[in-house]
């Protein structure tokens, strides 16, 4: 099994359905949105509910994935990613 990886950004609604997209309410998830007869379940979606998933669509939330790319040396800007008291989380900026 190859070696897991954080690959893009994903916004979860209160029913558990992803939204998937380049960063968190990038364009190109707005436009998503925008286009859904269910989009607004997607806005305004706070911290926990906002996170990536993996190259198995598999979601984690900001502090998962960091450890996952870290593990996976993917972070290239430790200073882009955020620390709360729970420990580090994974913003894009992290990432490229």
């Amino acid at each position: 099994m190859s070696e897991r990886r954080v690959v893009c950004a994903a916004i979860r609604a209160a029913d558990g359905e992803l939204l998937l997209g380049i960063r968190h309410y990038s364009q190109d998830m707005i436009n998503l949105i925008s286009q859904r007869f269910d989009g607004t379940k997607f806005e305004h979606r706070l911290d926990e509910d906002q996170g990536f998933v993996d190259q198995h669509g598999v979601f984690m939330d900001r502090f998962e994935a960091f450890r996952v790319a870290d593990a996976a040396g993917q972070i290239t800007n430790r200073n882009g990613c955020g620390r709360d008291p729970d420990g580090p989380k994974l913003y894009s900026e992290g990432l490229y």
